[in-house]
């Protein structure tokens, strides 16, 4: 994501996938807190689970780790588990134990909570 900074105002941009681009624009209207009324229900709220419904704590530790530049190798080896499980996790086909968020934690100096 970048950032451009204005006299009052930050412009954002990134990038979303095509098929949420729309519930994504509703969402960034309802927090940016403008009150504008319309007839149209087009700007009606939306859930966030309805838009991130296939988020899981493995999007959050695949993030981490490209953020910190490691390989699925590497943070395997950090933590002490196959690289297996970290694709696992990452894919959602694994659940992340509260003893492993917490070896995660370690690793990305993070609290375990967001693990899981």
């Amino acid at each position: 994501m970048q950032t451009k900074k204005s006299d009052q105002d930050v412009i954002l941009h990134f990038r979303v996938l095509a098929k949420r681009a729309e519930e994504i624009k509703k969402i960034v209207y309802v927090l940016g807190g403008v009150e504008e009324e319309t007839d149209d229900d087009e700007w009606a709220p939306v859930p966030c689970e309805d838009i991130f419904s296939d988020a899981h704590p493995g999007v959050v530790l695949r993030g981490l780790r490209y953020r910190e530049e490691l390989t699925q190798k590497e943070l395997a080896e950090k933590i002490g588990v196959k690289q297996s499980h970290i694709s696992n996790m990452e894919n959602g086909t694994r659940p992340v134990s509260k003893s492993m968020a917490k070896r995660l934690a370690m690793a990305f100096n993070s609290h375990y909570k967001v693990f899981l």
